[in-house]
Formats: C-alpha cells, sequence, structure tokens
C-alpha cells in the first residue's frame, strides 16, 4: 500500500475538483460588442461593464404595442428567478432611442423594473441599431417617419461572465422565463 504524500493528496484533490466541475455545453456564438449607450439614469454605460456577470438582453422600446409588453413581462419573471446575490444583470436597449431619451426609459423603469441589477439602455440610433444587427446578430430597424412601429427580435440574448454569447431564447415563449432561468444557472457554475 502506497503511503499518502502531500503531492498525491494534492493529486488526487485536483482530480477530485475537475470530475466535480460541470461543463456547459453551450457553444460560444458571439462576443458581446463593447458598445458606449447611456442608462435611464442618463448616465454612461459600457457594454463592458457587464463582463464578470451572466447578462441577459433583449431589445424592445417603450411605445411597442405588440411584443414588448409580453418580453418585459418575461424579464420580471426571470429576474424573481435568479437568486438576488448571484452575479447576474439583465440589460433591455431600446431600439427607438428617438423617443426612449433616459427620462422616458427611467419612467418606463419604474413602472416595470422588479430588480435593481435591471438597466434599460438607448443610445445613438445608428449604433444601437448595428450593435442588434452587427454585434449581436439580432434583427432591428427604427420606426421611419409615418411608421410608429420598429422592427426587432424577440429573442434574449444570454452571456456569460467573460461577455461571450452562449443561447438565444424566444422571449415569447411560454417558457422562456424558466428556461433562461435554467441556462443562467448553468452559466453561473462556469
Amino acid at each position: 500500500m502506497m503511503k499518502p504524500t502531500v503531492r498525491n493528496l494534492l493529486l488526487l484533490t485536483a482530480i477530485a475538483l475537475a470530475a466535480c466541475a460541470r461543463k456547459v455545453d453551450l457553444p460560444q456564438l458571439y462576443p458581446v460588442p463593447d458598445a458606449s449607450l447611456v442608462a435611464e439614469t442618463g448616465k454612461p454605460v459600457r457594454l463592458s461593464q457587464m463582463k464578470g456577470n451572466v447578462t441577459v438582453y433583449d431589445f424592445i422600446y417603450t411605445s411597442c404595442g405588440t411584443t414588448c409588453p409580453i418580453m418585459t413581462e418575461q424579464m420580471r419573471q426571470l429576474t424573481q428567478k435568479i437568486d438576488k446575490d448571484d452575479p447576474v444583470r439583465f440589460v433591455s436597449i431600446s431600439v427607438d432611442p428617438v423617443h426612449d431619451t433616459p427620462e422616458r426609459l427611467a419612467a418606463y423603469a419604474a413602472k416595470f423594473r422588479n430588480d435593481p441589477r435591471w438597466t434599460f439602455l438607448t443610445g445613438d440610433r445608428v449604433a444601437i441599431l448595428r450593435l442588434s444587427v452587427e454585434g449581436f446578430k439580432l434583427a432591428a430597424s427604427s420606426p421611419e417617419p409615418g411608421n410608429e412601429q420598429a422592427l426587432h427580435s424577440t429573442k434574449f440574448a444570454i452571456a456569460d461572465k467573460g461577455g461571450m454569447i452562449r443561447e438565444y431564447y424566444g422571449s415569447t415563449d411560454g417558457d422562456a422565463a424558466d428556461h433562461v432561468a435554467r441556462t443562467v444557472k448553468q452559466l453561473l457554475r462556469e
């Protein structure tokens, strides 16, 4: 019988820890671009500030009367499924920054936000459209004169702590909050 040495014990501990570590089976899709936007507080926010947190993103606008209320409600439900001490952020970005000023987003946040980790962002119209389409790989367009509806994706984009998008999920799917909560919890274990 071998006498346990410190080296052998450390080796066994390392093997045991590696076996216990959970590898998340989600692909690394795209890095979240480091865009500079403006929060509902009027303060500048860089998306790189979200690193260190699992982050759930969506693209909405406050005057939307179709999918955005569903998306916002799903985000509200999702925030309730994540432990308040977990390093998780929730970010809603307006695709209608002409109308969604920080003040308007603050009023919207006051009405719907139920978690201080949930941020509402606006900014330059062209930058936001580019961010959605080129960065997040999601459809988007701002309302055009005479047409008050903006085109935007109804998907949540879930990014890991390193700022890599790992999954998209339809925010209007009935199980969205439950599904995204499971994904968030998986990514927290990485």
